[in-house]
């Protein structure tokens, strides 16, 4: 209740900035850029004071021993939104767009807030654009019986990587890395692996049912994934991950600072030009997860890989290093690191502080004790690693299938009636058989 409270007031007072904004259009430049910079200042502001709760707190704490001496808080416990990053980012977007001359004010209050706060996507994505989103809320969606049917797939296919992959993986993950001091060597790195699938499986579950809930409402929301293990490089991976968040970065963070570091360097490949935006676009996404090092410094790699791509592309390093190796063979090895960059990042975004981090990634090569290993290895028996694998294997098969038929819908729609639901019993009996049920949130819920 005090969310939607919050979203509804939010919604209501950057609307009447917005307006603002659009009735400015047409007067000075100035007093556009003063009103689009006090709508920024608004809303990263609210996104500050929620997302560092112990800054703020500090904060508070200081203004009250200045203005009073009397019954002083000691602490505060702030009730954050949510979904905040995701509204904040749209609503960024649309100011700036506005801003742009991209689109128009929206007038509709409601329109605009259903905008905000639409409910399959709040909590943690897809984020979405004015210019996709808007026009659909003012076109009454009309009920499409292949367009509902496809939702209701999409909705099963992304409650199966959730509860079947992610929260089954979630268990051995937990045991390794709440408590890594207990383990060496080989169950540090089974449990990396097993944190890259946990939350591709549990992010990208999400995203398959907010997309399909939208879907069945006629609502078409962008995809935010795309096999993203399979990229050959990291600038590839961010635009097969977290989509609508890697195009969000790229349109208002990356391509603003290269724009205007080209109009202060001449040279095409200055190594500001090269190094600077990405790096800074890198660490945003890392402040965006979270005010902490362990974030930071996960933005941090993501950067630095990301330059060193760049750099390697750049100076055609590649061609050098292998050019007696077949085409096909260069690509798979491509893939395989890129895999193993971003899983060695995914440490410091899973471990609990940079203390677990660093002591993991010393430790991973050294040898385990035998009790370690045993007790990592089967958290939940071999039973459950092996329903795991299976399930995961039956997933890559079905996007292989995808890559020819183009969608899960598409591959299904022109086979027989009995292969039709044959399929949607097994994987629904394989979610009520296999599932994990119980408490278990999706991790980017709480971003």
């Amino acid at each position: 209740m005090e969310c939607q409270l919050y979203c509804c007031t939010y919604s209501h007072n950057h609307h009447w900035i917005c307006k603002r904004l659009h009735d400015l259009e047409r007067g000075s430049a100035i007093k556009a850029a003063y009103t689009f910079f006090l709508s920024l200042f608004f809303i990263l502001g609210l996104w500050i004071l929620f997302r560092t709760p112990k800054f703020t707190s500090s904060v508070l704490l200081a203004i009250f021993e200045q203005v009073s001496d009397k019954n002083l808080p000691t602490d505060f416990n702030l009730l954050v939104p949510l979904g905040i990053s995701y509204f904040t980012f749209q609503t960024l977007s649309y100011i700036t767009d506005i801003y742009r001359g991209i689109i128009k004010t929206e007038r509709h209050v409601g329109i605009y807030a259903l905008f905000i706060a639409f409910f399959p996507h709040v909590t943690a994505g897809p984020i979405a654009r004015a210019n996709d989103l808007l026009p659909q809320f003012h076109a009454a969606p009309v009920p499409d019986y292949e367009q509902v049917i496809s939702g209701f797939q999409r909705v099963t296919w992304g409650f199966f990587k959730k509860l079947v992959i992610a929260d089954r993986l979630s268990a051995a993950v937990n045991a390794v890395y709440n408590a890594p001091t207990a383990y060496t060597g080989f169950p540090l790195i089974l449990a990396t692996y097993a944190f890259a699938y946990q939350i591709y499986c549990d992010f990208s579950g999400y995203a398959d049912i907010a997309i399909g809930v939208a879907r069945v409402l006629g609502i078409k929301l962008q995809e935010n994934f795309n096999q993203p293990y399979l990229a050959p490089s990291i600038i590839e991976f961010w635009r097969r991950w977290h989509i609508s968040l890697y195009n969000w970065l790229r349109d208002y963070i990356f391509y603003p600072l290269n724009r205007a570091l080209k109009r202060k360097f001449t040279a095409p490949n200055n190594i500001v030009i090269l190094v600077f935006p990405p790096m800074f676009t890198m660490l945003a996404s890392g402040f965006w997860h979270g005010a902490t090092w362990n974030f930071i410094v996960w933005g941090a790699l993501h950067g630095i890989f990301m330059v060193g791509s760049i750099l390697w592309n750049l100076k055609n390093i590649h061609l050098n290093l292998l050019s007696f190796m077949p085409s096909w063979s260069v690509k798979v090895v491509n893939i395989l690191v890129t895999f193993h960059l971003v899983c060695f990042a995914w440490i410091f975004f899973r471990a609990n502080s940079m203390t677990d981090a660093l002591y993991i990634i010393q430790n991973l090569f050294t040898k385990p004790g035998t009790s370690a290993s045993l007790s990592a290895l089967m958290p939940l028996g071999w039973y459950d690693w092996l329903i795991a694998i299976l399930a995961i294997f039956l997933m890559e098969t079905i996007y292989w299938v995808q890559r020819k038929k183009g969608s899960l819908h598409d591959a299904i729609r022109h086979q027989p009636v009995w292969v039709r639901w044959l399929f949607y019993y097994a994987l629904v009996m394989a979610i009520v058989m296999f599932g994990k049920f119980g408490r278990s949130e999706f991790i980017y819920a709480r971003f």
